[in-house]
């Protein structure tokens, strides 16, 4: 993994799960332009995540189903950990989102990665 592909992505996880989504939105968008393949599906899922709370929090519900459901068609295809996040807790976690649903702050989780 690239240097600074590992910086974007950790910035950007720890600005969500400090409920900071604007900011963990440009974090990850940093990376996302300069990226292909599942590095680039992963940091659009995370980025319409972010977005989708965004709207959530503004009382804008059907906006954020749909920048969930969006994200959704990012993340899906993605093995269950991909660049280190943990895609396979995330989905089901962003399905239970789009339906109005979250009974903890929402979290990302990142777990480190062996370099190759």
């Amino acid at each position: 993994m690239n240097s600074r592909f590992n910086e974007c992505l950790a910035e950007g996880v720890a600005l969500f799960n400090a409920g900071q989504w604007f900011e963990a939105h440009e974090a990850w968008e940093s990376a996302w332009l300069h990226e292909s393949g599942d590095r680039r599906s992963l940091l659009q899922g995370l980025i319409l995540v972010a977005a989708g709370w965004l709207k959530r929090e503004a009382g804008r519900a059907e906006g954020a189903r749909t920048l969930f459901s969006r994200a959704l068609e990012r993340l899906e295809p993605l093995p269950a950990i991909c660049e280190g996040v943990d895609v396979g807790v995330l989905v089901p976690q962003v399905r239970h989102w789009r339906e109005g649903g979250a009974s903890a702050p929402p979290q990302v989780s990142l777990r480190p990665t062996e370099e190759a």
